[in-house]
């Protein structure tokens, strides 16, 4: 009996405490679309293509539309220091275009707001070959020098998700300092691509619709986890996680260790 009373008790406190920890958290962007930060499980080489079939499956593939997917970890490196890594394909690209592009946008605080705040990044990678970098300041972007620590490379490569060949782009940055910050969720996040050989389908954007200079429409990296992903949501495009109160409660009841 005083078993069950003290259950009962401990799940009524566990859930004032995400009532009141919900309720305490103000988060910015679309939170109907959300991804959690998983930990770097198999350290991926950043060539443009899947070097071996576990490489990628520790981070949620996310979807972007119909065009493709995107999958984003981090990873303690052996300097002590995280880095931010991303994968992203777009299924329907299969030719290769000067007016293509990939794009990459930060918010590392969650703050929002109708223009690029100062410190939030964005990165663009047009034609396959030339990578530039822009940080918010208040109003729009300014276009600043590229930060010496991104790593990345894209091909024309097939994958365990896509079996014709298609755009792959493999991207790392230092997570904790320069432009790019993302820092400790929550953060705001965009992914987009554009198919010049297919013009009439636009500009393709996670979350859908939202726009490169209104970072209220991107999306949220609520909190992290400190456990590997799941298997039933780590391989292959999955749904959106949705439940923002659950998410958040990992970020004040579990304690980052330390780097």
């Amino acid at each position: 009996m005083k078993k069950n009373l003290f259950a009962a008790f401990s799940t009524l406190m566990l859930c004032s405490l995400l009532l009141v920890t919900t309720i305490g958290t103000v988060m910015a962007g679309n939170q109907d679309y959300s991804i959690l930060e998983y930990w770097t499980q198999v350290a991926p080489t950043f060539d443009g293509e899947w070097t071996s079939p576990d490489e990628w499956t520790d981070g949620q593939h996310v979807q972007i539309t119909d065009a493709g997917m995107f999958t984003y970890t981090a990873d303690i490196m052996l300097t002590g220091s995280m880095n931010s890594q991303f994968l992203v394909e777009i299924f329907s690209d299969t030719t290769d275009d000067a007016e293509d592009y990939w794009q990459i946008c930060v918010d590392p605080s969650d703050g929002g707001g109708s223009a690029p705040g100062t410190g939030y990044g964005r990165i663009d990678i047009i034609g396959h070959t030339d990578l530039v970098c822009y940080e918010g300041d208040g109003t729009g972007w300014t276009g600043i020098p590229v930060e010496s620590d991104i790593e990345w490379a894209d091909s024309l490569s097939d994958s365990p998700l896509n079996s014709t060949s298609h755009w792959i782009l493999e991207l790392q940055f230092n997570k904790e300092s320069g432009a790019m910050t993302l820092g400790q969720p929550p953060n705001g996040l965009r992914i987009a691509v554009y198919d010049a050989s297919n013009p009439d389908a636009g500009v393709q954007a996670w979350p859908p619709g939202s726009d490169v200079n209104d970072p209220d429409t991107w999306g949220v990296i609520p909190t992290y986890s400190m456990d590997p992903i799941p298997e039933s949501i780590g391989f292959g495009v999955t749904a959106l996680l949705s439940s923002i109160a659950v998410a958040v409660s990992f970020y004040f009841l579990r304690k980052r260790p330390k780097t």
